[in-house]
């Protein structure tokens, strides 16, 4: 016998067996967390550390601590290294 039980969304739609949840939900969740990080942009300082935030023109949307990565590429190299990064697109 098989098992023919569809996966369901918390919301209670049906989805693909490989899913975490249905795409509406999906969009919704992305939607959020742009514009979580799309306000944290636009107060232009880390909510970890408080240094300013840089962009990183390598991808569209993509924000970094001013003081993320080596000692030669913080903004300030006698401060500790932050890792906060975040994407608004």
């Amino acid at each position: 016998m098989t098992n023919n039980k569809r996966n369901r969304c918390e919301c209670g739609k049906a989805m693909n067996k490989f899913a975490t949840r249905c795409k509406a939900c999906t969009k919704k969740r992305f939607d959020e967390l742009h514009a979580k990080a799309a306000a944290i942009v636009a107060t232009g300082v880390c909510p970890d550390c408080g240094a300013p935030l840089r962009r990183n023109f390598s991808i569209t949307g993509w924000f970094q601590c001013s003081q993320f990565g080596a000692d030669g590429f913080r903004a300030d190299s006698t401060k500790a290294a932050c890792g906060f990064q975040t994407f608004t697109e």
